[in-house]
């Protein structure tokens, strides 16, 4: 029986779902919001953006006297912004081929690329907007006790547990703590799952994933004896001096660092954790011939009201202590709740007068991509190309929590 030749829904169909399997720290983002794209309620979500609303937060009244508190509406956008492809030439002969030989030789090499820049740019474009983080900076974590921290981290900024959270790490990351396990009391059948697979699966309230494409960072060159410029500051930056005096750049975006007597606080109840606060920097930072440098923070300086962030103001001259040495490679693992990451995709428009166009969507999933093919007569060959569209955002970054590494 001859081939059937292969249409362009055929190949879209296939293709796509390729990039679904392939997907990893993607597969556990929020993809609530992709419905509202292109919709409009009259005030905030229109076409490729989507205004999400945060929850209000209050603080609870003691006594019995009225007190009351002023409502904040906090805001943050959604953009489907991110068009990528992979784009090649298709022969007559290709296109004679069967599905599974197509696939194996022209639609799995291509889309897997696809789908690994999908996870790197949630990868790398979440951990710089994150402050919390455990674990030693060009260190791997060679104990259960690590990621332990990463979930106690995020109990202590109230998140759900809900079987939600899910952890991505790199493979050298996941070989240390399957291996760390091999000698604890634990459910013998999970225990043998991890020993054949190699792999964490589903573990102390995580689903573990292990993801090559998790971002190495670099520690800021630092320098000096870092300290608060000046008592009582709030907001989203920070003045400091004492860095040594020469225009450099000190702290980089995705550094982490404390203050001296400033601790976190449990969203809910307002109350001071014992824990000293993690700021993360959201822009390069560089000192200036005197040693002086402002630093761009998350989260904000807020020492009273609903939106309290940290126990107390900085004090003047508190000593700040950066994460991590000056210079060190350090890959980014993730641990998150779902609602943390936004991520949403989009259906992009196919194209008339060409020889084949195909957009298919998964509905259980909701990834969408497009395949075209266009004749070139010029060289007597077929151009092809499949398209994504995506967007993501970091909704709850206090949802996250940063493992340090040293390789992946």
């Amino acid at each position: 029986m001859a081939n059937q030749f292969l249409s362009d829904d055929m190949i879209t169909l296939e293709a796509l779902d390729v990039f679904s399997n392939s997907l990893a720290a993607a597969q556990h983002c929020d993809r609530k919001f992709e419905g509202l794209f292109g919709q409009s309620n009259g005030t905030s979500n229109n076409g490729a953006t989507v205004r999400i609303r945060k929850p209000n937060q209050y603080s609870v009244r003691t006594g019995a006297t009225y007190s009351a508190q002023d409502v904040v509406d906090e805001y943050t956008t959604l953009s489907i912004d991110q068009q990528i492809g992979v784009d090649t030439f298709v022969t007559s002969a290709d296109m004679a081929l069967s599905l599974s030989s197509f696939s194996n030789q022209i639609i799995k090499p291509q889309i897997a690329l696809l789908a690994n820049y999908v996870d790197a740019y949630i990868l790398q474009n979440s951990y710089t907007q994150v402050a919390n983080l455990v674990g030693t900076p060009g260190t791997i974590p060679t104990a259960l006790s690590t990621y332990l921290d990463a979930g106690a981290k995020l109990d202590q900024f109230a998140c759900p547990r809900d079987g939600q959270r899910a952890i991505v790490f790199g493979p050298q990351m996941q070989s240390n703590v399957v291996d760390a396990l091999k000698g604890l009391f634990n459910n013998s059948k999970k225990i043998g799952g991890q020993f054949d697979s190699g792999e964490m699966g589903s573990a102390v309230g995580f689903d573990w994933q292990m993801d090559q494409n998790i971002y190495t960072h670099t520690v800021g060159a630092q320098g000096g004896t870092p300290l608060v410029n000046g008592p009582s500051q709030t907001g989203a930056s920070l003045i400091t001096d004492a860095w040594t005096a020469a225009v450099a750049v000190r702290l980089k975006q995705g550094d982490v660092f404390t203050i001296a007597g400033v601790y976190s606080v449990n969203p809910v109840s307002k109350n001071s954790t014992g824990v000293l606060a993690q700021f993360v920097v959201t822009a390069n930072a560089s000192s200036d011939v005197a040693g002086n440098c402002t630093i761009s923070i998350y989260p904000s300086l807020t020492a009273t009201g609903n939106q309290k962030t940290i126990s107390a103001a900085p004090a003047d001259n508190a000593a700040i202590t950066v994460v991590g040495a000056a210079n060190t490679l350090s890959a980014q693992g993730m641990a998150w709740h779902k609602s943390a990451i936004a991520l949403a995709f989009a259906e992009l428009q196919k194209p008339d007068g060409v020889d084949m166009s195909s957009t298919k969507t998964d509905k259980q999933i909701g990834v969408s991509m497009r395949f075209v093919r266009w004749y070139d007569g010029d060289n007597d060959r077929f151009k092809a190309r499949f398209d994504v569209l995506f967007g993501m955002k970091v909704v709850r970054p206090e949802w996250a929590t940063r493992i340090a590494s040293g390789a992946a």
